[in-house]
């Protein structure tokens, strides 16, 4: 696994890590990663590292981000308060300069030989759909299809009051975080204690703009606009959507209502699929739904 770094604005630097498949006659699409708000690149480990049961590493090329104020981009993020900074079309923007320049820096061993597909959580997911439409056409044409897992919907959307301000204090130490990992994140009794310890690491390591972002501004965006205009351009694109049966962050009849119907009316073909049993952390909870996604591709 290699740990890079890409300077997408002059101020701003954001990590991530890069793996190639290991058997050198593999024909996949590069697998890129986006994490939830609280999450980081560790969230998809159980994909990108070789010892466990669902790790894609042996056939696809992964690239595991770490957003603005996240992971290891904590310190690279930007440290002004402009609504801007953390925003949904800025980090979206992230995504689509660090995919240009791996494109254009790629070498004999070039991870977007066979395209690549885009897997947000949550509000990774939101950025996945921002993100339609920023790519350079050269990546348009490469976009095999996008897993979307517990999506944010690509609208504005306001909670209600108490729900808001718990998640703005749902991060700020150790204790909160096990408390809304219980209560809110996850069904407690699929996780391991390591499962736990790497959610409760990425979530107290986040700087404090990036942890305000989502819940102050970042879910009020509406990015539908600029994403069904650019969906024009997209060929037989497909998406993949799992939802978690007991999740309360992002239902899934809110999903059905605003991800699931948005991509239909857009010409994406769309599969839809509940995992029983699990909440909102499918990635940790049950990572084999997804990996069943990653390998139709």
């Amino acid at each position: 696994m290699s740990s890079l770094y890409f300077q997408t604005t002059p101020a701003i630097s954001i990590h991530a890590q890069l793996t190639l498949p290991t058997q050198s006659n593999s024909q996949k699409p590069l697998i890129v990663f986006l994490h939830y708000w609280g999450g980081s690149s560790s969230t998809w480990h159980k994909f990108t590292t070789p010892d466990t049961q669902t790790s894609l590493t042996a056939l696809y090329p992964t690239l595991a981000i770490d957003l603005r104020g996240w992971g290891k981009s904590t310190s690279t993020g930007p440290a002004g308060v402009h609504e801007n900074e953390y925003s949904i079309t800025a980090m979206a923007s992230d995504i689509a300069t660090i995919l240009s320049q791996m494109k254009a820096e790629s070498n004999h061993e070039n991870p977007f030989q066979h395209g690549f597909v885009l897997v947000g959580h949550s509000m990774g997911a939101k950025i996945t759909i921002a993100s339609l439409s920023l790519l350079s056409q050269d990546l348009q044409a490469l976009l095999r299809g996008l897993i979307l897992v517990t999506p944010a919907p690509p609208t504005a959307l306001d909670l209600p009051a108490d729900m808001k301000a718990q998640q703005q204090v749902a991060y700020e130490s150790e204790e909160a975080i096990r408390w809304t990992i219980a209560n809110v994140l996850a069904n407690p009794d699929i996780l391991t204690d390591s499962d736990t310890s790497l959610i409760v690491q990425s979530s107290l390591g986040g700087n404090s703009l990036a942890k305000k972002a989502w819940p102050m501004y970042g879910m009020q965006e509406d990015v539908s606009r600029q994403a069904a205009q650019a969906l024009g351009a997209y060929h037989d694109l497909r998406a993949s959507i799992i939802v978690g049966e007991l999740d309360v962050v992002e239902p899934k009849e809110r999903v059905e209502a605003e991800v699931v119907n948005f991509l239909t009316r857009n010409k994406v073909e769309v599969t839809f699929k509940t995992v029983k049993g699990v909440k909102h952390l499918i990635p940790l909870e049950n990572p084999v739904s997804i990996h069943e996604e990653v390998c139709k591709f």
